[in-house]
């Protein structure tokens, strides 16, 4: 079994456990947690690892993006959700058949105000640390570079319209999947230099990656990626102006 399926169950447990009133059962499990890291590491070695996408590369995506063509402004837009929103790239693509009650939509990406909005709040719906399907919510504000995911999700918003379905969508009317994420950054990145042999693009790894080389604290960045329940749950109570500040950290 795949060790974030593992890990999803397990937290699961956990919740249920504690929303009765029973002890936390995962508490001092010290063989379960090392069986759990050595299958994290079999897996590991037995596939590439997903290239992390950090502000560096951002950068290099930005420069190489045509913003004439519809469709790279929303790669550009669902790439900034993404990397602000430390984001894993199926919380933010389809890659099955279009559900509403599972997929981002654009009902979803919420401004604070009508009339001189400074944040998106975007409603997360399938993330592995909320197995009970509470929803959790991500706060992604303005920057204060051309790379603003801000002003990135605002155009495309505009270019798309308020028509239902799922959040990003290609010109043709097809969802961005993975897939179709994927064919778009790796000629992008392998002109830039990134030839290696990756499974997938992490822009949540890159994404923590620069928060540390930029000093954002470690529990913030922990809370932040919504590493585990309890991460998740701090999350839920921490300032919304306090997890703004870290847009600009990230630039």
């Amino acid at each position: 079994m795949n060790h974030s399926i593992i890990k999803t169950y397990l937290c699961a447990i956990r919740l249920l456990h504690i929303d009765n009133g029973l002890p936390d059962p995962l508490v001092n499990c010290v063989k379960l947690q090392r069986l759990v890291k050595g299958i994290k590491q079999v897996k590991d070695s037995s596939c590439p690892a997903r290239l992390a996408i950090t502000i560096e590369l951002m950068r290099v995506i930005h420069q190489s993006l045509d913003f004439s063509n519809q469709d790279n402004v929303m790669i550009w837009a669902a790439c900034c959700l993404g990397f602000f929103g430390f984001l894993r790239t199926g919380e933010f693509t389809v890659n099955s058949v279009f559900n509403p009650d599972v997929h981002m939509t654009v009902s979803d990406v919420q401004a604070d105000s009508e009339d001189n909005p400074t944040f998106f709040k975007v409603s997360i719906k399938c993330a592995k640390t909320d197995p009970f399907r509470k929803n959790c919510y991500i706060y992604v504000g303005r920057g204060n570079t051309p790379i603003c995911p801000f002003v990135a999700i605002n155009n495309y918003l505009e270019v798309r319209g308020s028509a239902s379905g799922p959040l990003f969508l290609h010109r043709d009317g097809s969802p961005l999947s993975r897939q179709k994420l994927s064919c778009t950054l790796q000629p992008i990145l392998h002109r830039a230099g990134f030839t290696g042999t990756h499974s997938g693009y992490s822009f949540r790894t890159g994404a923590a990656t620069t928060a540390a080389s930029r000093g954002v604290p470690d529990d913030m960045i922990k809370m932040l990626r919504r590493w585990s329940c309890d991460a998740y749950e701090v999350y839920i109570n921490t300032p919304v102006s306090s997890i703004l500040r870290v847009t600009n950290q990230l630039l």
